[in-house]
């Protein structure tokens, strides 16, 4: 049973407030589920920003300033200054943006960032090692408990909302450095991982991930230091085909310098090999296409730094696409990529970089575009698993992908 303090008893019997109140109830039924003892200090949240109107009024009532640094996720389509270029039906845009507008009012006033992005440390949400962070964005979780080495769960939206207005969260599972531990031990084999693309980090993490579930995961085979984007590309698939929120890159990653150190002293659960056979296993899965036929090539699932922007817009200069092609990033990165000029060259080549939003299967449907997206070519794993659910892919590298939005043809590397 959770033991509160005395300001936290305040808030749970409503001294400060209805909002604080419902959001305080919320997190200690929540902190009782996972035999929590106390609440401790949140350093960090992210949020989505489509609630229920009802439900946001309600626990936003009489909040006048969020607790910690609190950023937004990403939003619809439809509610951003991109959805007549893309094509979004009007009478769906109007609708959505109303309660969008409604809620953005109430995020605003009680000081929530807009950052809209899937990717809140490249903004204004930075962690440092061992800052507990409460983020409701699967790709987000694992690079921060991974990459940035703070301490966050599996959160949902309405915990992280909760965490933002109180301050505090149960504390329990990986805020807990003796649960921060691998249980799954992945060791390359007959691999050239100095040859990795981009798409093969994401097919490999991919891979891992439908085998590790939701266990803590340590990689061992990299020699050399990795690139955020190249530890980006590896580690957010394993939050799709799995529900990875911490994975160990031996070598790499600040809490395994060593297997050991992954592992905790203690011998690993489970042990398998990656190899040329489980590489080509996850490609497969990831092209589903039936034809060497393309659409739409998608970038920027999570949102694209400024680097691969940058060597984007470096590929398709001076050239063409014959496809829809789209690369979705965070306004603020956008902004130094319009002034770099990447922007325009991307732009005059005939492609787009759009803000607030994302690429995944929620385009589907939900978003009204007037236009069915078609046959799908990404160079990211997350996406490519998002999108077989609605519609065939093909999978490659960001040269792969470029060179098939000039051609207007999909030729596969492997």
């Amino acid at each position: 049973m959770l033991k509160l303090t005395d300001e936290q008893q305040r808030m749970y019997q409503g001294e400060c407030g209805p909002g604080v109140q419902k959001a305080m109830t919320i997190l200690v039924k929540y902190g009782n589920a996972y035999d929590a003892e106390r609440m401790i200090r949140v350093d960090s949240t992210h949020t989505p920003p489509a609630f229920n109107n009802e439900f946001l009024t309600q626990i936003l009532t009489g909040v006048n300033e969020v607790k910690t640094v609190s950023s937004l996720h990403m939003t619809r389509i439809c509610c951003t200054r991109w959805a007549d270029t893309v094509g979004v039906v009007p009478e769906v845009a109007e609708s959505a943006c109303q309660v969008h507008n409604q809620n953005l009012d109430l995020f605003r006033k009680a000081g929530f960032l807009e950052t809209f992005t899937c990717v809140p440390f490249l903004t204004e949400n930075t962690l440092r090692p061992g800052m507990v962070f409460s983020w409701s964005e699967s790709s987000a979780i694992v690079a921060g408990n991974s990459i940035f080495a703070g301490r966050g769960n599996r959160d949902s939206a309405p915990i992280a909302l909760s965490s933002a207005i109180t301050g505090v969260t149960p504390e329990m599972l990986l805020h807990k450095p003796e649960n921060r531990h691998a249980e799954l031990l992945v060791r390359m084999e007959g691999l050239d991982v100095g040859k990795f693309t981009d798409a093969d980090l994401g097919a490999i993490g991919f891979y891992v991930g439908s085998k590790a579930r939701d266990r803590i995961v340590a990689v061992t085979g990299f020699l050399s230091q990795l690139t955020y984007e190249q530890l980006k590309y590896l580690m957010t698939p394993m939050a799709v085909s799995g529900a990875v929120a911490l994975c160990h890159v031996v070598g790499v990653t600040m809490e395994a310098p060593t297997v050991e150190s992954a592992l905790g002293g203690q011998s690993p659960k489970e042990t398998i090999k990656v190899g040329p056979a489980e590489l080509k296993q996850a490609y497969d899965n990831l092209n589903t296409a039936t034809s060497d036929d393309v659409d739409t090539i998608l970038f920027g699932c999570p949102h694209a730094t400024i680097s691969e922007i940058q060597k984007i817009a470096n590929l398709v200069a001076g050239k063409k696409v014959r496809t829809r092609f789209w690369v979705l990033t965070a306004d603020v990165i956008y902004a130094l990529a319009k002034r770099s000029g990447y922007v325009d060259t991307i732009h005059d080549a005939g492609g787009l970089v759009i803000t607030d939003t994302c690429i995944s299967d929620r385009f589907y449907g939900i978003y009204g575009l007037k236009e069915d997206l078609g046959i799908v070519g990404t160079s990211s794993g997350k996406s490519a698993a998002y999108h077989t659910r609605a519609t065939q892919v093909h999978y490659g590298s960001t040269e792969t992908c470029v060179a098939a939005a000039v051609r207007g043809k999909w030729r596969s590397e492997r």
